[in-house]
C-alpha cells in the first residue's frame, strides 16, 4: 500500500533516529520522511560510536567461497572471504562464472569472525603459492578481494586452512578458524588427470588395480628410447616437471641415465604416468606399439 506523507499528518512525529553522543543514548526527530528514508535537518553525531566500534570490533558470520579454473594442468583457485551476504555472494559468482571458473562448495566457518580482523589462508601441500599472504575482512560490497592459490601438480588432496592473530603484535601466534579438505574430486576438470585427458593421445590401458604400462615395461623403456629431448620437452609443457628438474635431466650424460631419472619423477602418482605414456605414445610410438603386442 502506497502513502504519502500529507495523506498522515502526525507522520512525522511517528519516525525518530537512535544514536549516541556524548551523554549517551539520543533520540533525534526527523524533518523528512519519504518511502526509501528519513532526513534529518541538522544532525549532530558523535565520534564516540565509531570510537566503540574501533575498540569491540563486531563479530559477524561469514562464508567461503572457492572457485577453481577448470582445463588446466595446475590447479588455480580464488578463495573468498566474505560477510554471510546472499546478494554478495551470487555476485561473486556471476563474475567468477563470467572468467570460466567453477565452483568448490564448501561449509562455511562455524564460529563468528571479527570485522576489520586479518586473516591468512594455507594450503597443506607443499607446491602451493598462496597470495596475498593476509586478508582482512570488511564489506566489500562492489570487488570483494580474494586470495589465489596455486598449486602446480596437484596430486592428492589437502587442507585449505583460515587463520587469524590472537592479538594485533607481530609476534601473535595464528590460530585456525576455518579448515576444509579439497580433494581431487573437488576439481575434476583440472589437474593432471584432465590434461591427460585432452592431451590428444589414448590413456593408460591398465586398471586401477593392475601394474602402470610404463612400470610394466620400466626396464624396455628405459634402455630402447633413444631420443629424450623431445619427451623432456614435452613433460615440461604438460607441468609433470618443474623447470629445475627439466634443466638437471637435460644435463645427464646418457639417454639411459635420464629415462631412469624421468622415472624417479613418477612417483607422485597415476595420473604424471598416464601423462608420460601419452607423450611415449605421441614420440615413440612404434615401441609402443612392440611393447603392447
Amino acid at each position: 500500500m502506497l502513502f504519502f506523507a500529507d495523506d498522515i499528518p502526525n507522520l512525522l512525529e511517528s519516525f525518530s533516529v537512535l544514536h549516541i553522543n556524548d551523554s549517551g543514548d539520543v533520540l533525534e526527530k526527523v524533518s523528512e520522511v519519504t518511502a526509501t528514508h528519513v532526513r534529518l535537518t541538522e544532525p549532530v553525531f558523535s565520534p564516540l560510536a565509531a570510537v566503540i566500534s574501533s575498540i569491540f570490533r563486531v563479530k559477524v558470520t561469514c562464508n567461503v567461497l572457492i572457485y577453481y579454473q577448470p582445463h588446466m594442468p595446475f590447479l588455480k583457485l580464488h578463495v573468498y572471504l566474505i560477510l554471510h551476504d546472499p546478494a554478495l555472494q551470487q555476485s561473486v559468482h556471476k563474475e567468477e562464472s563470467s572468467i570460466g571458473y567453477e565452483m568448490i562448495k564448501k561449509p562455511r566457518p562455524d564460529k563468528y569472525l571479527r570485522m576489520q580482523q586479518g586473516f591468512t589462508l594455507k594450503a597443506a601441500i607443499e607446491t602451493a603459492k598462496v597470495q596475498p599472504k593476509k586478508l582482512t575482512l570488511r564489506y566489500d560490497s562492489q570487488d570483494p578481494n580474494f586470495y589465489e592459490v596455486f598449486i602446480e601438480n596437484p596430486t592428492r588432496d589437502f587442507d585449505l586452512t583460515l587463520l587469524c592473530a590472537d592479538s594485533k603484535k607481530k609476534e601473535a601466534k595464528l590460530h585456525p578458524v576455518w579448515t576444509c579438505e579439497i580433494r581431487r574430486d573437488d576439481h575434476p576438470k583440472s589437474g593432471l588427470v584432465e590434461a591427460a585427458a585432452s592431451s590428444g593421445g589414448a590413456t593408460c590401458l591398465s586398471s586401477p588395480d593392475e601394474e602402470h604400462f610404463v612400470d610394466k615395461h620400466r626396464e624396455e623403456l628405459i634402455q630402447r628410447v633413444s631420443n629424450v629431448g623431445p619427451i623432456l620437452d614435452r613433460l615440461l609443457q604438460k607441468k609433470v616437471l618443474l623447470q629445475e628438474t627439466y634443466d638437471t635431466i637435460s644435463s645427464l650424460p646418457t639417454s639411459v641415465v635420464k629415462m631412469r631419472e624421468i622415472f624417479s619423477c613418477l612417483r607422485a602418482g597415476v595420473a604424471c604416468k598416464d601423462i608420460f605414456f601419452s607423450i611415449l605414445q605421441e614420440k615413440e610410438r612404434f615401441l609402443i606399439t612392440d611393447l603392447q603386442k
